[in-house]
């Protein structure tokens, strides 16, 4: 077989915005420290996909825009049978593995599915799960999980770089465990001991035949979710999944999002973002396009099973015009 040398596609660089960008140093501080212990940063969510559902309440046929991340938050969506989940990232390996669980759902009964996230105690019936995927991988793909198949055998859920330096730092912090359980599941392998019977990222039983039979609508992009967003036409969007990235851009990167969202947005559309780190508010000039569900917000916080995000932001879209 002749080897394949179709030329890597150019991948958009995130874009630039003016003013001082104070969290360049310590992404880039992140990403190198998660690049020496993991190609992949999240192997698996650490969202709550109850509460991105409950806060979307994705309608049939709707086009949702998430990040890709895990994977694991655009296979949820897919429950509602939205007619397209377009997952966005700027991390090619995140996409490698949103496809390899993607292209799962698609092949794999369930528990074949629950062996390929490393589920099983027997690691060969991972590696078995993999090589039954594998021909169906897109080739790029299928090289990036060939030379990381250690991490399939390992466990994958566990072998991203976040939850294996918490793995390593947890008895520091397990003695707070207990306010989060779900939380340490998904950061370290207590659920392997036996202490949980289900893992947050891992859908239910009896969502698994709706999320293979739509698996296909998941549409992957490779590049920064503002520069997505920029290049689609007018009120196209019905949901957004925007995840954590306002702890990722500065403020301006934060209101140059909400006005793209705000412009790509169909009428009514609902917004979903959190924060670990800070409040989230919509800026001043910004507050006639969004109304603020501050009652479910409030809801979604108390339920929240992962509680990770120490803030939600759940809005609605106005039309210009609509009356607050």
């Amino acid at each position: 077989m002749r080897p394949d040398t179709t030329p890597e596609p150019t991948v958009p660089q995130p874009l630039r915005y003016h003013g001082p960008d104070r969290l360049r140093a310590s992404r880039r501080l992140y990403r190198r420290l998660n690049a020496l212990v993991s190609p992949v940063a999240f192997s698996a969510t650490l969202e709550d996909p109850r509460t991105v559902d409950t806060a979307l309440a994705v309608a049939p046929g709707q086009h949702v825009v998430t990040l890709a991340s895990g994977g694991d938050i655009p296979l949820a969506l897919l429950g509602r049978a939205p007619g397209r989940v377009t997952a966005v990232d700027l991390s090619a390996a995140q996409l490698h593995l949103t496809e390899l669980k993607r292209t799962a759902a698609m092949q794999l009964p369930y528990p074949g599915f629950r062996d390929l996230l490393g589920l099983a105690p027997d690691p060969d019936a991972a590696l078995a799960a993999y090589h039954e995927v594998r021909p169906a991988l897109p080739v790029g793909t299928r090289v990036f999980w060939d030379r990381n198949a250690r991490m399939i055998t390992a466990g994958l859920v566990w072998q991203g770089a976040v939850p294996r330096l918490a793995t390593a730092g947890a008895p520091l912090w397990r003695p707070l465990a207990w306010r989060s359980p779900d939380r340490s599941a998904l950061l370290t392998r207590r659920h392997a001991a036996g202490e949980r019977a289900e893992l947050l990222p891992c859908p239910p039983e009896e969502l698994y035949p709706a999320l293979s039979a739509h698996a296909h609508r998941i549409q992957l992009v490779h590049t920064d979710l503002r520069h997505h967003l920029r290049d689609q036409p007018d009120a196209g969007v019905d949901r957004f999944a925007l995840s954590n990235i306002a702890d990722w851009v500065t403020r301006p990167g934060w209101h140059a999002l909400l006005t793209e969202v705000a412009r790509t947005a169909a009428p009514g559309a609902r917004v979903l973002a959190g924060s670990r780190h800070r409040r989230l508010d919509v800026p001043a000039d910004l507050a006639d396009r969004f109304k603020p569900d501050d009652r479910l917000r409030r809801s979604l916080l108390v339920g929240d099973r992962v509680r990770y995000f120490r803030s939600l932001l759940v809005l609605v879209v106005r039309t210009p015009g609509d009356p607050r």
